[in-house]
């Protein structure tokens, strides 16, 4: 699942890391017809900027995570209940 959505935002998988171009060339989906500028959706405790993608199904044990990416397309996943528990906070 995880390297089905990489794929789909054209995102190169490289290992254990996903990397990309410079993230304010990626068209944003949320905006028509333009390339926008990255946009993040949480910070966490420590002052870190990180935008959530989506939220899936860990294969191994089916526990549910967060997928997010932070400035430089790196592209993180963490178990929801420590992404819920007042790491991060919405912007």
């Amino acid at each position: 699942m995880i390297r089905r959505l990489l794929q789909a935002s054209g995102r190169i998988l490289s290992g254990w890391r996903a990397t990309a171009p410079p993230a304010a060339t990626w068209p944003d989906t949320n905006q028509p017809g333009g390339d926008a500028i990255w946009t993040p959706t949480h910070r966490h405790r420590k002052g870190g900027l990180y935008r959530v993608l989506s939220e899936g199904i860990l294969e191994a044990d089916r526990s549910a995570v967060v997928i997010y990416d932070d400035a430089d397309g790196t592209v993180w996943v963490r178990a929801s209940s420590e992404f819920w528990d007042g790491r991060f906070t919405a912007i």
